[in-house]
């Protein structure tokens, strides 16, 4: 742990200060942690979780009770100014990071939860929007301080002038699919939509994960 010591940074101080606090039960930490969280979550919930802000919420309140839970349980902690998993290695990334995967993790939970999206034999219930939302969030969630949000945003500016507007639409303004299809009338039908948004989306994915590998090793 000397090593992490030497190369902390103050993000990671004040990091580890939160997660300090909250495990020696310090109300005022735990509310500290819970504004740092939501103001975070708030931000960019748009762009990795495409529900209604009352969902939004109840997915960020289950997400910060199961951070407040692992820290409570000693699964991360903090260790020399630095915030660490149970094995007392760094976390990769920020709390903040860490939190957002819980949070993705919780929002497909909500996903499955409900019968009319879900059906837990065939997983074929829910409506391709749904689950085209749902895979999104494994494409445009961030492991690393806005960095594929970033590369995303940057792919979908450079495709063709089609797969930018279907895209755009689709998953930042959160239009549907027959909203889109009265958009932009020059599809034949909604299927054939359907086929140019799941191209498109395959291309995003195929480049965006490219970039980012690559800038993870630079």
């Amino acid at each position: 742990m000397e090593k992490a010591k030497l190369f902390r940074s103050p993000l990671q101080e004040r990091e580890a200060e939160l997660v300090a606090g909250v495990s020696r039960k310090d109300v005022g930490m735990q509310s500290k942690l819970y504004d740092y969280c939501r103001r975070y979550f708030w931000t960019n919930y748009r762009g990795l979780f495409f529900i209604s802000e009352n969902d939004a919420m109840e997915i960020f309140q289950n997400s910060f009770i199961t951070l407040w839970e692992n820290i409570e349980r000693g699964k991360i902690m903090a260790c020399n100014g630095i915030v660490v998993g149970k094995n007392g290695e760094p976390l990769n990334g920020s709390i903040l990071t860490y939190f957002m995967g819980i949070a993705k993790n919780k929002y497909k939970e909500w996903a499955r939860s409900r019968p009319t999206l879900y059906n837990p034999e065939t997983e074929q219930q829910m409506t391709d929007e749904e689950w085209g939302r749902l895979d999104a969030a494994d494409v445009l969630y961030d492991p690393s301080e806005n960095a594929m949000m970033d590369i995303v945003s940057d792919v979908i500016s450079r495709m063709s002038k089609r797969c930018n507007e279907v895209l755009s639409k689709y998953y930042y303004e959160e239009k549907s699919l027959d909203a889109i299809l009265q958009e932009l009338p020059n599809f034949e039908s909604k299927n054939a939509l359907k086929t140019m948004k799941y191209k498109c989306m395959e291309n995003l994915r195929k480049s965006a994960q490219e970039i980012y590998h690559r800038y993870l090793n630079s």
